[in-house]
């Protein structure tokens, strides 16, 4: 049986991940995922969307704020959304 890695089809930590809209799990978080994630320790955390993948690294857009510059995050920087939020 192929695994994700030799049938083509893009997993978790690929550039082409595409995640679950609303991840449950940190393993589903790819393109397109909302997850919560903090400008620094004193300012709370913000509902931002996936827009890329390096590896590790996510790149987000602020949802309240399209506008603002791209920022990245690690994987374990990031929060998952409670249960029916979003």
């Amino acid at each position: 049986m192929a695994n994700a890695k030799t049938s083509g089809t893009p997993h978790p930590g690929d550039r082409t991940f595409v995640g679950q809209p609303k991840p449950r799990d940190p393993a589903e978080i790819g393109l397109g995922s909302v997850v919560l994630a903090h400008e620094g320790p004193d300012e709370g955390w913000w509902e931002a969307e996936v827009i890329g993948i390096n590896g590790r690294v996510f790149s987000l857009r602020w949802r309240d704020y399209p506008t603002q510059p791209t920022i990245l995050r690690k994987a374990t920087e990031l929060a998952l959304l409670p249960p029916g939020e979003a």
